[in-house]
């Protein structure tokens, strides 16, 4: 006769736990029981997706480096869970434009570093990454000499940067990544796809001024301002100006992290200009333009309007 593994061990495992003191024999027959029997399932409605942001991305090297970079181990190792070619790069040559998935959207990618977004931070815990491959570069500036020749100590050098456009075919099959991702995550609502910018803005500039955020709001995708909101916020703040620190307070409601300084300090300018490089691109600045806080509040109107009122509340106390 076959010997039967399984019965002989549960027998074992109740002879054990019928020598045992009540309070070890409960675990051990629950143990038992998980051995030999299904697992049972009980859905419980206490739970939630991991994923509730989209971050996107550009690469700044071809498609070949990007590949290398995200998918091979380094001191620095980065990944993302989809890279999007460019159909006008020559390391590119597999033919038809499609997208490829480097990490499965059940796991976390390695794409957004320090960041935050909305009351979150580590959002790699949170979020799924989209490389698009477009090469932008920047150049620094050469640091001022001295008289002897030597190199000046320049704490922030001045960049020149160069952005080139998003090809057509690019966009197009960006469009049903975003559409798909969206539909599996639920929890992203429009003011959770954002650029890299947006949840790193002392250290990132990406995707960059040229990518087309108006475009995917208008086919259904992200956040965009009403038109003539902004310009009855602009009218508004015309006669009226806005203090900074309510420029502040309206940065962090909208998502960014910013602490309410009151004064024109580096992290508002680093923020200010990654709110302009997404919804101001014609005006990278760093600074508070009076178009640009109209922008901003025409967003807080649409999707954070329960704080418009405290957001207002300056002019009680001008």
């Amino acid at each position: 006769m076959q010997p039967q593994p399984r019965r002989d061990s549960f027998k074992a495992c109740r002879r054990a736990a019928q020598t045992s003191l009540v309070w070890l024999a409960l675990p051990l027959m629950a143990a038992c029981s998980t051995t030999a029997g299904k697992t049972q399932t009980i859905p419980s409605e206490n739970y939630n997706g991991r994923v509730s942001i989209l971050v996107i991305h550009h690469t700044s090297a071809n498609f070949e480096d990007s590949v290398n970079i995200l998918t091979k181990p380094s001191s620095n190792s980065v990944s993302s869970h989809y890279l999007v070619p460019d159909p006008s790069d020559e390391s590119f040559k597999k033919g038809e434009l499609e997208v490829f998935e480097l990490v499965p959207e059940s796991e976390r990618a390695w794409h957004a570093g320090r960041s935050y977004w909305d009351g979150k931070s580590a959002l790699n815990d949170h979020s799924i990454g989209i490389e698009v491959v477009n090469q932008t570069y920047c150049v620094k500036a050469d640091a001022p000499s001295d008289e002897s020749g030597s190199a000046l100590n320049v704490r922030s050098a001045k960049r020149f940067c160069f952005y080139p456009d998003f090809p057509e075919s690019q966009i197009e099959i960006l469009v049903p990544l975003i559409d798909g991702i969206l539909k599996r995550h639920p929890r992203i609502t429009p003011t959770q796809i954002v650029g890299h910018s947006d949840i790193a803005p002392d250290r990132k500039i990406d995707p960059g001024p040229r990518f087309p955020w108006h475009r995917l709001y208008k086919l259904g995708y992200g956040a965009w301002f009403d038109d003539d909101v902004a310009v009855k916020y602009w009218n508004r703040f015309l006669a009226d100006p806005v203090p900074l620190t309510n420029v502040q307070m309206a940065l962090s409601a909208y998502g960014y992290k910013i602490e309410e300084t009151g004064i024109l300090d580096t992290q508002t300018r680093n923020v200010l200009q990654a709110f302009q490089l997404h919804f101001r691109p014609s005006e990278i600045t760093g600074e508070p333009s009076t178009e640009t806080v109209a922008i901003l509040y025409a967003l807080i109107e649409k999707y954070r309007g329960g704080q418009l009122d405290a957001l207002l509340s300056y002019e009680e106390a001008s």
